[in-house]
């Protein structure tokens, strides 16, 4: 009896906490976020924005990826002082550049981005600006053998390439076999090209051209190789066909603060040594890269083990039918199931004439140990541990390709896939300093009473239909189950299930607009821990159109979105939301160009039962207007870039008009480029919030750079100089008027120069000061951080 009434009462309390927030708050935070557009090789790459809104904020994530990829990976911003911040890890900053954006989540489940409006496919770009000069890829025939000499005229044509920056452009390959083009009838990807002629070459000299180019424009020289049909074969030796390449990289960080104690966050000392290796023979191409964070502070080393580990490993090894990879990879299955999390294990694929199966077994977190730890008192405590999860995954797909003799030639594509994913908190593994293993703890102890156990189970499938090589639609299905078991024998297990979540996709392009459109039905108990990212209890539809004229001088779009939640009908209300946007980007060669944007989103409450008493229905809209100026232009051989953007959003709650309010940003980046190869970059910002009942919250930024590149592209030196300002007098029923409720300054300085000393050396040199002062804090919490980063990289 009292096992149910705590379950009813729990359930009771989540429906006054949903009654709660769906009256009072669907304001989603404001997010001031100068955007970065370039990044020099070597140099840190950080993200950082400032977040505000009228509840906490949940969490800020960052997605990024190596342009070219498909897949997002994300990772929570840490709080520092006024803003959010996370330097992208530089393993994963290549030449060809990194795609961004922002999504921050408050305690009201309302979610802001930057981009604004679908930024999934609008995702802010970073150019890498490279020091050191970028290689073409390397060609190496893996069969036949160059100049060799075989009796059977069957031989199958493999090529391997490798890339340093696994930047290939698949698009610029080419295949000519005596002197006939067989690019489109090969199999081709970033590593392999591989083709199987209809017929057995006849007997003499055969001649194979291949060429290749990467994103960067760096082509490869035109191979060209010969073999026979004869009578005899010539051997060659073992490494004859093998290449060997690699790199070295170390970066050491020094981080110390003055003003207040080390955050556990920021080590006094971090050593990123990183190694990557790459073989190539034959059929067979192998890899092996690692990147270490360890430090040479002891309390940073034991912060480090109560924490999931930050060193990555990964190798791969691979032939044109099948490979196999382990150590840290981010697998995708589909949208519903296995996508963007990262796995330590091992990973097989298998694929033969269109027939592709993928196993995955590893572990999404690592297990750490429970310990005993003196708290303030000196008195030891028992600090609960971490279960490693582990997950299973298989995924089997069979794909075609083609042309069907119809009535016409239709180039057709289809794609039909089945995954299944089980992630499981494993008990018995887990150390406990106190008991020596956590299946050694008695049931009837206080500390088991503090874990539960998850398991969770999908399965999904997926199609894809692909026409006219322009047209496709793919759809997704996924059921899942999920249980949480508590060790405390006073609450129930929960069992959460649900069996038709679905998602349906469509793209067109065509000569004069691209249309884009998704239908989703993710009900509030789907769980996937294999894709935290999915949004659930949602139902929507969204269309997204672009149309171009005139060369691309003139670019319009549309979008429109439809959702509801409430798929269940447990909450006292069901809240539908409408989004209209609309966009228009004007950019004539000579002149200045302006993108100019507008979007109207409005929310209604529909009540679950005809009693309303007591029911404060949603019936709000937030108007939203964008204006992007940018001017690019030259004076006296000095180039000249204007960017500017403004955010006007206004929002309306017709059911408590006090709750209105309008959130303004106004954002401009000026770089100036000299003949003498010197460049400035200087960035401003300004963000209010403006409540109807509220006094203003302002935020306002400055970024300044300058960098010069001496002869022959040796040095390169740079500096910078940011300033952050928060501001917010004191509210209009506050205890201390003469007091503000927000005054802060963050100021950063940094400098920093990259030498080359070879051709494939080079060492770097980042030092910064932040210096932070809280001018309504009593007692002052005012602080200054120190940070210094050396970087050596060595190429072979």
């Amino acid at each position: 009896m009292v096992k149910m009434l705590k379950k009813y009462l729990s359930l009771l309390f989540l429906l006054i906490g949903t009654l709660v927030y769906s009256a009072n708050d669907y304001i989603k935070p404001n997010i001031l976020h100068q955007i970065i557009e370039e990044v020099y090789e070597g140099q840190p790459l950080v993200i950082q924005a400032v977040v505000m809104d009228n509840v906490a904020v949940r969490d800020v994530l960052v997605y990024y990826r190596v342009k070219g990829e498909k897949v997002f990976k994300y990772e929570p911003m840490s709080l520092e002082f006024n803003g959010y911040q996370f330097e992208i890890p530089s393993e994963d900053v290549g030449p060809y550049g990194v795609e961004y954006y922002l999504l921050a989540t408050d305690d009201a489940n309302n979610i802001a981005s930057v981009p604004d409006f679908n930024p999934e496919n609008n995702a802010n770009f970073i150019e890498y600006i490279r020091f050191s000069e970028t290689s073409a890829p390397d060609v190496l025939l893996m069969q036949p053998d160059d100049g060799g000499v075989y009796k059977d005229g069957n031989q199958m044509v493999v090529i391997s390439i490798y890339d340093e920056e696994d930047d290939v452009d698949i698009s610029t390959i080419s295949l000519v076999i005596d002197g006939e083009d067989f690019t489109s009838e090969a199999s081709v990807d970033q590593d392999f090209i591989s083709f199987v002629p209809p017929g057995a070459f006849e007997f003499g000299t055969h001649t194979i051209q291949f060429s290749v180019t990467d994103k960067l424009g760096n082509a490869a020289p035109t191979s060209e190789w010969t073999f026979s049909i004869k009578q005899e074969e010539v051997k060659k030796t073992f490494l004859s066909d093998a290449k060997i390449k690699g790199t070295v990289n170390y970066e050491s960080e020094y981080d110390t603060f003055s003003g207040k104690d080390q955050p556990d966050n920021r080590p006094l000392d971090n050593q990123k040594p990183k190694f990557k290796l790459t073989f190539s023979k034959g059929l067979l191409k192998a890899s092996f890269s690692m990147a270490l964070s360890e430090h040479f502070d002891p309390l940073a080393r034991e912060i480090d083990s109560r924490r999931q580990p930050l060193d990555r490993f990964k190798f791969s090894i691979e032939t044109p039918y099948a490979s196999l990879k382990g150590g840290d990879h981010n697998p995708s299955f589909s949208e519903l199931t296995l996508k963007g999390a990262r796995i330590r294990g091992l990973i097989a694929d298998a694929n033969f004439k269109g027939i592709k199966t993928t196993l995955v077994y590893g572990n999404t977190k690592e297990m750490l140990p429970a310990i005993l730890q003196n708290n303030d008192e000196g008195i030891p405590e028992y600090v609960k541990g971490t279960f490693a999860q582990k997950l299973v995954g298989v995924n089997t797909s069979y794909s075609w390709e083609g042309e069907p003799k119809l009535f016409i030639p239709i180039p057709l594509g289809f794609e039909l896939g089945m995954n299944y994913l089980q992630v499981e908190d494993d008990t018995s593994s887990m150390e406990d300093e106190l008991y020596g293993s956590f299946m050694n703890i008695p049931t009837d102890s206080t500390e088991k009473t503090k874990y539960s156990h998850q398991n969770n189970s999908v399965i999904g499938m997926n199609s894809s239909l692909s026409l006219f090589n322009n047209t496709q639609v793919v759809a997704y299905w996924a059921a899942s189950t999920i249980t949480e078991n508590n060790f405390d024998p006073t609450i129930d297990d929960v069992t959460l299930t649900a069996t038709d979540a679905y998602m349906l996709e469509f793209s067109t392009q065509l000569a004069l607009f691209d249309v884009k459109g998704a239908f989703k039905s993710i009900p509030r108990n789907f769980s996937s821990l294999g894709n935290s990212s999915v949004q659930t209890d949602i139902q929507g539809l969204k269309l997204d159109g672009r149309t171009k004229f005139l060369d691309n001088q003139i670019m319009l779009a549309m979008g429109f979105e439809n959702n509801r939640n409430n798929l269940d009908l447990f909450d006292v209300q069901t809240t539908h939301s409408t989004t209209y946007a609309t966009n228009a980007n004007f950019s004539f060669k000579g002149y200045p160009g302006i993108s100019v944007g507008y979007r109207l989103m409005t929310r209604n409450g529909e009540a679950v039962n005809p009693n309303t008493e007591g029911v404060q229905l949603s019936d709000d809209y937030t108007t939203t207007f964008t204006l992007g100026p940018s001017y690019a232009f030259s004076i006296k051989e000095i180039d000249f870039g204007l960017s500017g953007n403004v955010m006007l959003m206004d929002f309306k709650d017709n059911t408590n008009p006090e709750g209105a309010f309008e959130s303004n940003s106004y954002m401009l980046a000026v770089t100036q480029t000299f003949p003498s190869r010197l460049s400035l970059n200087l960035g401003m910002g300004l963000s209010q919030n403006i409540p109807v009942t509220e006094t203003v919250t302002t935020f306002s930024l400055i970024n300044t750079k300058a960098s010069y590149i001496f002869a022959n592209n040796l040095l390169k030196v740079y500096a910078g100089l940011g300033l952050v300002e928060g501001d917010k007098p004191a509210s209009t029923d506050a205890q201390c008027p003469g007091v503000p409720d927000i005054s802060n300054r963050k100021i950063t300085f940094n400098v920093g120069t990259q030498y080359k000393i070879s051709q494939n050396q080079m060492v770097g040199l980042d030092v910064g000061t932040i210096t932070v002062n809280d001018f309504v804090a009593d007692p002052r919490t005012d602080y200054t951080e120190f940070r210094m980063k050396l970087k050596y990289k060595y190429s072979f």
